[in-house]
């Protein structure tokens, strides 16, 4: 695999931010896993709200429809890490992939851990009312898509060859 390591032993792709800009906030960013990113961006869009408008949802509350949203997105992020599972592969990104999986949700897009994360994150935001964890949201995939995913691509073309790179022609990066 092309690129510069990371002072971890982890090889970075020669055009993803991280690598073009070392010490970056992208390189930062990489440092993090992205279940730590989403976590980081909703308390800092907690702290803000309450900040703004206290505990006051500005909007309104729904809090069934969020909720519903919210397990309909957990349930897509673990229906995903089950067919990792099954398939014997790691789930975390950093770990080199064992099998290429392209079953189950994999069929509607490449990511969809990640979309999985991001549905139950506005499933929060409508539950709890809070419209600056929407931004948290919007934050996560920005960060996802210019940070994290074009490693991760990399990382898979390098270790699946032509494989990966028929199937990231014929799906969608997100659904």
């Amino acid at each position: 695999m092309a690129g510069a390591a990371d002072g971890r032993g982890l090889s970075l792709a020669a055009g993803a931010p991280a690598a073009r800009w070392p010490g970056s906030w992208a390189a930062r960013a990489l440092a993090w896993q992205p279940p730590r990113v989403a976590i980081g961006l909703l308390a800092l869009a907690l702290v803000a709200h309450l900040a703004i408008w206290g505990p006051i949802a500005p909007f309104g509350r729904a809090v069934w429809g969020g909720l519903a949203i919210e397990a309909l997105g957990m349930g897509w992020m673990l229906w995903a890490v089950w067919r990792f599972r099954a398939a014997g592969t790691p789930i975390r990104p950093r770990e080199r992939p064992q099998r290429f999986v392209d079953d189950g949700p994999y069929r509607f897009g490449r990511n969809p851990m990640y979309l999985g994360m991001t549905v139950s994150m506005l499933g929060l935001a409508l539950k709890l009312g809070a419209p600056t964890l929407v931004g948290a949201a919007a934050a996560f995939v920005a960060i996802l898509h210019l940070v994290h995913i074009p490693r991760e691509e990399t990382q898979l073309r390098a270790a699946f060859g032509g494989w990966y790179s028929d199937y990231a022609a014929s799906v969608r990066r997100w659904i």
